[in-house]
């Protein structure tokens, strides 16, 4: 007897993949209470049940609605909870409306402070990004300009070159010196950033999370 354990992971795994080829043994045998239970515990909408349907009209088979329904019904009871809420929202993740009017209002409020708190996060780190990319550019003018300084004094090094050259530095050093303003400012702005990010996630451990 084929494990209906494994048809259930299998159909779930090729269904996740996005790919709508699905056998008749699985279509068939699977534990569609099961296949509800799993879905509505990764907060899936009802229309994860289409995608079943046409994938196994293909073998002339009707996946048993009643017995996801429930199962899906009994899944929704454990992903609609706060906690769930907030790790969702945390993670950056969507919420397309699954839960039912009892379990939704503590839900959302979890997940919208998850939300928040993966916004000030990802606020930091782009950020930092701006900070790197900014030290990055600074360090390749200040090597440039060594390298143009090795250049001028060379002695095959014509007039007109070093003319040239010397342009470039002063067009270089002015680069930098909006560099360094805006590194200036990037400082500022992480240290709020900082800030905010530390205080709300002192409130979110205020409030259990």
């Amino acid at each position: 007897m084929i494990s209906k354990r494994l048809v259930v992971l299998t159909l779930i795994g090729v269904m996740l993949s996005g790919c709508a080829a699905m056998s008749e043994e699985e279509c068939r045998y699977s534990d569609w209470t099961a296949v509800g239970y799993e879905d509505g515990a990764d907060g899936r909408s009802s229309d994860r049940f289409g995608d079943y349907s046409r994938a196994c009209a293909d073998h002339s088979i009707t996946p048993d609605f009643q017995a996801w329904q429930e199962g899906r019904e009994q899944g929704l009871i454990e992903y609609c909870q706060p906690l769930r809420g907030f790790q969702v929202g945390e993670s950056g993740g969507y919420y397309d409306g699954a839960c039912n009017s009892n379990l939704e209002p503590g839900f959302l409020d979890a997940f919208r402070l998850g939300s928040e708190l993966y916004s000030l996060r990802s606020n930091l780190s782009a950020i930092d990004s701006r900070v790197e990319a900014n030290t990055e550019a600074v360090q390749r003018i200040d090597s440039d300009v060594a390298e143009i300084e090795s250049i001028i004094i060379l002695d095959e090094t014509t007039p007109l070159q070093r003319t040239q050259l010397l342009a470039d530095m002063r067009e270089m050093s002015e680069t930098k010196g909006e560099l360094v303003l805006e590194a200036e400012l990037l400082i500022e702005e992480r240290t709020l950033a900082d800030l905010a990010l530390y205080e709300f996630e002192f409130a979110v451990i205020e409030s259990g999370f």
